[in-house]
């Protein structure tokens, strides 16, 4: 991969986890500040498509990083991680998202 490819991919990624660190926190404080807590916690087993080892980090300590997600667990073949959720909405809402996540640190992690 070209290297300035490989730099406006990692810019981008920044950006995207920049605005949604931001939206979760935001969230988490209207939730705190609000009389009636919203949470609807869950586990989740989420498919994992990324191969290497650096990207698996990054991803498992973004997840870990952004509130409200928690990374609790990685299958022995690396395939399935299960990941608490803190505001459960639908499974494949929650799957999409986090597999965003995923294809954007498969672009900057091959």
């Amino acid at each position: 991969m070209n290297l300035f490819k490989k730099i406006v991919y990692i810019i981008e990624f920044i950006g995207f986890y920049l605005i949604k660190l931001v939206q979760a926190n935001l969230f988490i404080a209207y939730d705190i500040l609000t009389p009636r807590m919203i949470t609807k916690p869950a586990f989740l087993n989420i498919p994992v498509e990324i191969k290497s080892d650096f990207g698996l980090l990054l991803f498992s300590n973004l997840l870990s990083m952004t509130p409200g997600s928690l990374c609790v667990d990685l299958s022995d073949d690396k395939k399935e991680m299960k990941v608490h959720i803190l505001y459960h909405e639908s499974v494949e809402d929650m799957q999409n998202e986090i597999a965003k996540i995923q294809d954007r640190i498969i672009r900057i992690s091959n």
